[in-house]
């Protein structure tokens, strides 16, 4: 069984469904992620990680976006076997 956490957690290299942004992101932020394709139901893949593990480069709908910690924390997400 696979519990809901945020993208911060998923490893490099690991595989995850988006399941929303969390309720209590500011609006301007939660846009943004939502513009550049953090929506429910959209998979999302950690590539590779700066040597102090931030930022973080994520695949989702065919390009690479990256993403520092204080951003990737407010995407809800579910770890795909």
């Amino acid at each position: 069984m696979h519990h809901p956490t945020n993208l911060v957690s998923l490893p490099v290299g690991g595989l995850a469904t988006i399941l929303g942004i969390a309720a209590d992101t500011p609006a301007h932020v939660a846009l943004r992620l939502r513009h550049l394709g953090f929506r429910s139901g959209n998979e999302v893949r950690a590539l590779r990680a700066a040597p102090l593990g931030d930022p973080t480069v994520y695949r989702i709908l065919g390009y690479d976006m990256c993403l520092r910690r204080h951003e990737a924390r407010h995407i809800e997400i579910e770890a795909l076997p």
